[in-house]
């Protein structure tokens, strides 16, 4: 399927491309109040063209010149008058026309790349609002003045949102363009605060408009997600607008309560049972309004097709680790903090799923006789009394999990039966709790209050109900489990070196700039249950790895590595591995394993090395892995832990050493 057939195919049938030389009129800040040429202009100004001048523009006579250069009616007037002015005006215009011209060719590249491909295609200045409403692409300038200054950047973003505020459930592909070096810097900064999803938003330098392949490359990634992009899309359309509705149902009902109605709730209910009113307020409020979110058919409606995404099609991130996905799982698992400050009984000082941790700087042995607990200073104690005992004051002593806290990194991210607590914010950084779940102990209520008496232990988070249920329900044993949302996938940044076999053979380092813009390692699990690590990098990275590997001149290479150097080079099969995901399982860290081949002939099986923290010797690779080196791909830790590296976490069985390995047991 052609590009053309594919983007008709995705309804990808009309673009508009945006960008201030298709404006008429310049502003005073295309021309810019600074420019030396505004005070030549105004001394050489003869008393008749100020006339015209300030026929054209009336105030121009009542104000004063340097007010005058940064009103853009003014420059308007002047501008429109330029051929009149003759060669007064021709310096002050000069490097505004140069820039047009320049820009305008990039424009007309564009449209006649889009018309080519089947498109029809339309342009616009800065007033494009209601062009944007009707068209499948937008691609647009970042910047909406020759001074290229953060005020242009505003606005460019200020308009495509106002553009695209008016159909969120339908929105349009953007590609983002600029002759700035700033454009991948602001990339991240213009998405999310237009609101785009990333997976309809991709950005191109203008100097690569021109090249083959560059514009082409990107209207691919967005049209082979555009079905998934705008069931997405619609969701959130749905979720925004449902949940605006279900919070106002819930508010209703909520107002309904009078105060009297309130009091005998009290009365007859909470001070029974121990509990503040407003503690209870605020569960009730979460119950309520959970049941109306899910009483929005829009919303269920809108989430039904989501399960058809393909995960064979997904895109390569935008922006390396982004989104941060310790950040969800951290809010799916535990309250926010400032719900801390509603006690959970009147009569205990904690309740049923708070995480105590040692105050730092406490008397660790003081502690530890206080409440009679073998803990250190990365011990966390979890509340699972029943908070029904707890607000009873039922329960004479109360029982505790003990656990320890640990840096969150690449082989600490596991999926496996061991209990654990995947992230959780302590003293503002995301760690994860490893359980001992054959570690309990009790304490009783005089000796939890000295302790936080003595600042020697604090309340730090509350897990929710669900997770809390789950490691109690996993210490009781007998009871079975609580269904619990399962943990997404983390993202741990690496970096990524390329390598190539130079004529003798010897690993020779591609210069690729682009891989700075970074590189994550997913980790998550197979459908196996074995772990899974995945390496993967932003589009931007893949186009640099993919162009200095095409430009690679075969002679360069040893002999026994031209033909798999041609394939890869030749055939998509590198680009598609990058952009969906590198599989990291079997890489080593002290010899080369194979990346595997796609569509390659059986000769061609393998087309590359793979592997991660390799410290390799600068010699010439064997024959058994020359024939299969035409991408050398390293992986490297961004932040490696002295204490737990890698190989210790393949020795103690967090990591298979290869794909076919099964994990060790927990």
């Amino acid at each position: 399927m052609t590009l053309g057939d594919l983007l008709a195919q995705k309804r990808i049938t009309t673009a508009l491309v945006v960008d201030d030389v298709c404006d008429a009129v310049p502003t005073a800040t295309d021309i810019g109040p600074e420019n030396e040429a505004w005070a030549i202009f105004n001394d050489d100004l003869t008393a008749e063209q100020r006339q015209l001048i300030e026929a054209a523009y009336e105030d121009a006579k009542d104000r004063s010149f340097d007010e005058l250069v940064s009103d853009d009616a003014y420059v308007a007037a002047v501008w429109g008058l330029r051929d009149t002015l003759t060669e007064v005006a021709a310096p002050l215009f000069e490097q505004y026309l140069a820039d047009q011209a320049s820009d305008q060719t990039y424009v007309d590249v564009v449209v006649q790349k889009l018309q080519e491909l089947g498109l029809e295609c339309r342009t616009s200045g800065r007033d494009f609002i209601e062009a944007a409403q009707e068209v499948d692409l937008i691609v647009i300038d970042l910047f909406f003045n020759k001074a290229q200054d953060e005020a242009a950047l505003h606005a460019s973003k200020r308009m495509l949102r106002d553009a695209v505020e008016k159909r969120r459930a339908t929105p349009p592909l953007v590609i983002l363009m600029s002759r700035s070096p700033r454009l991948e810097d602001k990339r991240e900064e213009f998405r999310d605060e237009v609101g785009l999803l990333d997976s309809g938003f991709r950005i191109i330098r203008k100097s690569e408009l021109e090249e083959a392949g560059k514009l082409e490359r990107q209207l691919e990634r967005l049209a082979h997600n555009a079905d998934d992009s705008r069931m997405l899309a619609r969701f959130f359309e749905s979720l925004e607008q449902g949940m605006a509705e279900a919070t106002s149902r819930t508010l209703k009902l909520l107002r309904n309560l009078r105060l009297s109605d309130i009091g005998q709730i009290q009365q007859l209910l909470l001070n029974a049972e121990g509990e503040p009113a407003g503690s209870y307020l605020v569960d009730v409020f979460d119950r309520v309004l959970q049941h109306e979110i899910e009483r929005e058919r829009q919303i269920i409606d809108a989430a039904i097709p989501l399960n058809a995404f393909s995960a064979v099609s997904h895109p390569s991130p935008y922006v390396a680790g982004s989104p941060a996905l310790q950040e969800l799982v951290e809010r799916l698992l535990t309250q926010n903090s400032e719900r801390l400050r509603l006690p959970g009984s009147l009569e205990a000082q904690v309740t049923f799923g708070d995480v105590l941790q040692v105050t730092e700087g406490s008397d660790l042995d003081r502690l530890r006789t206080t409440i009679a607990v073998d803990l250190d200073a990365n011990t966390v104690l979890l509340v699972l009394t029943p908070v029904c005992d707890l607000q009873r004051n039922g329960a004479p002593r109360i029982l505790l999990l003990v656990g320890k806290t640990q840096p969150l990194g690449v082989t600490s991210w596991k999926y496996g039966d061991d209990a654990r607590t995947a992230a959780i914010r302590l003293d503002d950084e995301v760690s994860w709790i490893k359980w001992n779940l054959k570690h309990i102990d009790t304490v009783s209520h005089e000796q939890l209050s000295k302790a936080f008496d003595d600042n020697d232990l604090k309340v730090v988070a509350r897990l929710r109900e669900a997770h809390a249920l789950e490691l109690q329900q996993r210490v009781l044993s007998g009871l079975g489990r609580v269904g619990l949302v399962a943990a997404m996938p983390a993202t741990f940044a690496v970096d990524v070196e390329i390598y190539h076999p130079d004529s003798e053979g010897v690993p020779v380092r591609l210069d690729v700039p682009a891989l700075n813009d970074g590189a994550v390692c997913f980790v998550g699990r197979e459908d196996n249950g074995k772990p899974a690590l995945r390496l993967v990098m932003t589009d931007v990275s893949c186009d640099g790895v993919l162009d200095a590997l095409n430009k690679l001149d075969p002679d360069l290479v040893a002999p026994g590595a031209q033909a798999v150097l041609s394939h890869v080079q030749s055939s998509e099969d590198l680009r598609k591995l990058l952009e969906t995901g590198l599989d990291l399982n079997s890489a080593k860290s002290d010899s080369w394993t194979y990346i595997p081949s796609i569509s390659g002939e059986q000769a061609l099986a393998k087309m590359g090395l793979l592997a991660w923290n390799y410290d390799f010797a600068p010699e010439a690779l064997g024959k058994k892995d020359l024939p299969k080196a035409g991408v050398i791909i390293l992986v490297k830790d961004r932040e490696q832990a002295d204490a737990v590296g890698r190989d210790e976490a393949i020795r103690s069985g967090l990591l298979p050493t290869d794909p076919d390995s099964e994990p060790s047991p927990d």
